[in-house]
């Protein structure tokens, strides 16, 4: 999100900077892509046990810095703490992009972590609930102190609302965007998945995550057996993964199910292009789901969840691609309805293709543009 906005206001003539943490110790502290130029700064004890004031201290040490040198127009932040950050700073003009509420993302993954210590094991039930109400503190701080909150779906935007109260007035909802350009539809399917090492013929699904729980890959796992000779691709990476390769064996679903790992940017088009149907579904806080376009650019019809942003895009395509609720025969059945419905159909494809052009990134940056303009007396 953060790179495409950059890059396409670069495009229009506008002078962007990034500022960001250095992740890794090798990296440059300054570097131009194109037309963006990158800066970075340690924060070496990005860590609840400082309560995350040495990173605030960084970040607004670094921001100062940077205003000292140079008086942007827009401040856009896309982290709290950076978002406050850039409030205590001293930034005039702050935006603040909110993809979901920190503190509620913590608790769900920390609810299906695996190996923790015996230490934290025996004091989770005063370290947790601690770090999320900072967590929430330090998102609520960020929120109020800027002028105008972007969301990228109506979840998020009933989500920033109900969490920390804000006026509707406050919040411009700007989806996420497609490159169609990369994202095409393939001359012919049983090539690409011939490509990855996939069966050429028969009904497969993908969908690439982050292997933790509110992505509800456990849900569609259990959704398979009542999908008779149909194989799954999972694509991704993370905690849950010895727990979904157990759940595979014992539902006997070992010569159906593929674990591709991590996916690069490069391969993602081959693996939507190799699906018959790419699936969502999610349980939880899903703000948006850019693979959803990313698998529509391709021509590949996507079946999701209500529990997230997908619900904007595939309402406006075809709200029957949208499952009752999360629970596995839920997903089944969805999965069913679409590939019944959409197997065999020339047209799908350029449907498909067609609806995701409405979300190009052009059309994004575009909005943020016209977002950023000051406002009459301001």
């Amino acid at each position: 999100m953060i790179w495409h906005l950059a890059q396409g206001l670069g495009t229009r003539g506008h002078e962007v900077r990034i500022l960001v943490p250095r992740t890794l110790p090798d990296r440059p502290p300054e570097s131009r892509i194109g037309r963006i130029s990158i800066a970075r700064y340690d924060d070496r004890f990005h860590s609840f046990a400082t309560l995350y004031l040495s990173s605030l201290h960084a970040a607004r040490a670094a921001i100062q810095g940077t205003l000292s040198a140079w008086r942007p127009d827009v401040v856009h932040a896309h982290h709290s703490l950076s978002g406050l950050a850039a409030s205590r700073a001293g930034c005039d003009r702050l935006y603040y992009t909110f993809y979901g509420p920190w503190h509620l993302e913590f608790l769900n993954e920390v609810a299906g972590r695996q190996g923790m210590g015996a230490f934290k094991r025996s004091t989770r039930s005063l370290w947790v609930p601690a770090k999320a109400a900072l967590a929430r503190c330090i998102e609520r701080a960020a929120v109020k102190r800027s002028e105008a909150l972007i969301v990228l779906s109506t979840y998020s935007r009933r989500q920033v609302a109900a969490v920390h109260r804000v006026e509707a007035s406050r919040v411009a909802l700007i989806p996420g965007g497609v490159d169609l350009e990369r994202f095409q539809p393939a001359m012919d399917r049983r090539d690409v998945r011939q490509s990855l090492g996939l069966p050429a013929d028969g009904r497969l699904l993908v969908t690439v995550r982050r292997l933790v729980p509110r992505m509800g890959l456990e849900g569609l796992l259990r959704a398979l057996p009542e999908l008779p000779g149909t194989r799954l691709v999972i694509g991704g990476d993370g905690m849950l993964r010895p727990a979904l390769e157990r759940a595979v064996a014992t539902l006997g679903l070992s010569e159906r199910v593929y674990f591709a790992g991590f996916v690069r940017e490069d391969e993602l088009p081959r693996y939507y292009q190799a699906a018959d149907l790419v699936v969502l579904p999610s349980v939880a806080l899903e703000g948006f789901g850019l693979i959803t376009l990313e698998a529509l650019a391709c021509g590949t019809p996507v079946v999701a969840t209500p529990e997230g942003g997908a619900v904007d895009v595939l309402e406006t395509l075809e709200p029957s691609w949208l499952a009752e609720d999360s629970s596995p025969r839920a997903i089944a059945r969805a999965v069913e309805r679409v590939l019944a419905r959409t197997a065999g159909d020339p047209a799908i494809r350029d449907r498909c293709r067609a609806h995701a052009a409405e979300y190009s990134w052009d059309r994004m940056v575009a909005a943020h543009e016209m977002l950023y303009r000051p406002r009459r007396g301001v």
